[in-house]
């Protein structure tokens, strides 16, 4: 048989459970605040910094940040990271001020990387054709009127990063053309 309780004794039992179940529940809540705000810390100290030609990057997020002249830039690498690849050309970051920008080539991580940093200061950004027999659907652009960027992999082992007219060719393994696309925006910006 079952025991018969009162209701007084069935409501103070019913508290009870109800003061555990919640002080369980804010210790949770403050443990768990706690952790986040000492991880959270823990991550600004680990941030690698690096000073190159008097820039700080900063490594944050994957990303290296930095500032130059006045332009945030984010980037895969650092500067010191890409110093091996040089870019003879003459085009400053003013010259695609205002001024579409088309890519030509399979795009990925290199192409992301330019539009990521030069999107505030092109007109707009658009994949285009050298070509009248493009495959595509896509504009036909030339390197003596339009800002193209060219990205492709070397037909021998070869690498190299040069400007043709208005043109920058990125000629790079899959692998370094990351870095290319990184050390052609330094140049941009004048380190």
């Amino acid at each position: 048989m079952k025991k018969i309780i009162s209701k007084s004794e069935k409501d103070k039992k019913s508290r009870k459970n109800q003061l555990i179940v919640g002080l369980v529940l804010i210790l949770l809540m403050v443990l768990s605040t706690l952790g986040f705000a000492l991880t959270g810390r823990t991550e600004d100290k680990n941030n690698e910094k690096i000073e190159y030609r008097d820039v700080v990057f900063i490594r944050e997020s994957g990303f290296w940040i930095s500032q130059i002249k006045g332009k945030n830039f984010i980037t895969t690498y650092n500067a010191r990271e890409v110093e091996n690849f040089s870019f003879p050309g003459y085009l400053t970051i003013e010259n695609y001020r205002n001024n579409p920008l088309y890519f030509v080539g399979d795009g990925g991580n290199p192409v992301s990387e330019i539009a990521r940093n030069l999107e505030d200061v092109a007109l707009r950004m658009q994949n285009a054709c050298l070509s009248e027999n493009c495959s595509e659907n896509l504009p036909v652009k030339n390197c003596s009127t339009d800002n193209i960027i060219i990205i492709k992999e070397p037909l021998n082992e070869e690498e190299n990063i040069y400007q043709k007219e208005n043109c920058v060719f990125i000629i790079g393994s899959y692998q370094n053309q990351t870095k290319m696309a990184d050390a052609f925006l330094f140049h941009l910006a004048g380190i």
